[in-house]
């Protein structure tokens, strides 16, 4: 539980674990960009769907990243569910011990796990990033739920309500790709995972020595975040700029299989954390993950357009080279790419 930085009493330095190497280290100023994209959800049910189709594509293909509002999540679920998280990772050490387990990404666990922040490897070295993480899966088969933490009292019932209400969200957002993309209708309304990764990052007292996370791509179909204050970074043109938190916006952004689902059309885009000296930070993080085979969409094949990749196994044949190689952003696709 000693790894656990949110247990920390009081910290006056950053210890030498979590010291990361000089070349990652975020020691250059970083804008925050006002041109990522933000878009209305809600004008998609009526005349200007069409426009909001073509947004997104375009978010998707020069960004990886938009913000979404007017989403139809009730804003005040989403004050509650990051209530609960602030108050999960304020619990008592010994109650956070339930859950706690060596730091993982072992993305097919289903029950709740807490760990410390990733381990990463320079030369032999161990290094770790300033953050706790709570994992579960959700919205599986309802027994799901047994295996959530029970404290605070409520985590269940509004966590619940919360990652039903994101998961529709979610089917939105891809049936919107799935029209800017001109595929048929329904393309992935398939049996897609669900997880929640919550990250929180305590202040710290010399951001400049650590990052919350580095810089790497997502694994997943698309991640959707509610984050409570600045700290999320993208690279764009070889160059760091910042996400400005929006209130009761989420962040949207496009992983590696939808690089590969769009045949190379949409981006996959690399993003880091960075850390702060004044507050904490927590962000609810919803992954919606492939459900097995992962393959350029055949609509997007033709004579003119050959596929790109090769046909994969999400779980058995990506997920264990993505966790090996996830801090160089697209080397966990490299093996499937097909040279054209």
């Amino acid at each position: 539980m000693a790894d656990l930085i949110s247990s920390w009493s009081k910290v006056e330095t950053v210890p030498p674990s979590h010291c990361i190497p000089l070349h990652e280290r975020p020691l250059d100023p970083v804008p925050i960009a006002k041109e990522i994209p933000v878009i209305n959800l809600e004008k998609a049910k009526g005349e200007e769907r069409a426009v909001i189709v073509q947004q997104l594509r375009k978010a998707c293909e020069e960004y990886g990243f938009f913000q979404i509002i007017s989403h139809g999540v009730p804003e005040d679920l989403m004050k509650e569910a990051m209530k609960v998280y602030r108050e999960f990772f304020s619990l008592p050490v010994e109650e956070k011990a339930n859950y706690a387990k060596e730091a993982t990404n072992n993305t097919s666990r289903g029950a709740a796990t807490l760990y410390s922040s990733n381990a990463k490897h320079y030369d032999s070295e161990e290094h770790r990033y300033w953050r706790d993480v709570l994992e579960h899966s959700c919205n599986v088969d309802g027994e799901d739920k047994n295996t959530w933490p029970h404290n605070p009292p409520r985590y269940r019932e509004v966590i619940g309500s919360y990652s039903a209400e994101v998961r529709k969200l979610s089917k939105i957002i891809l049936g919107l790709v799935s029209e800017g993309l001109g595929l048929e209708a329904g393309y992935f309304d398939k049996d897609l995972r669900q997880r929640m990764l919550v990250n929180h990052y305590p202040a710290c007292p010399d951001p400049c020595l650590t990052l919350g996370v580095g810089g790497h791509c997502d694994p997943n179909l698309i991640s959707i975040i509610q984050q409570d204050a600045y700290g999320l970074q993208i690279l764009k043109d070889e160059k760091w700029i910042g996400v400005e938190p929006i209130p009761n916006a989420f962040v949207v952004n496009s992983g590696l299989p939808l690089t590969v689902i769009s045949n190379g059309k949409l981006a996959s885009v690399a993003h880091r954390v960075v850390t702060n000296t004044t507050q904490p930070r927590t962000s609810i993080g919803t992954f919606i993950c492939p459900d097995d085979i992962v393959e350029p969409a055949k609509l997007l094949i033709d004579s003119g357009n050959p596929p790109l990749f090769k046909s994969f196994k999400w779980g058995e044949e990506f997920l264990p080279h993505y966790l090996s190689k996830k801090s160089v952003y697209h080397a966990a696709l490299e093996p499937f790419k097909i040279e054209v």
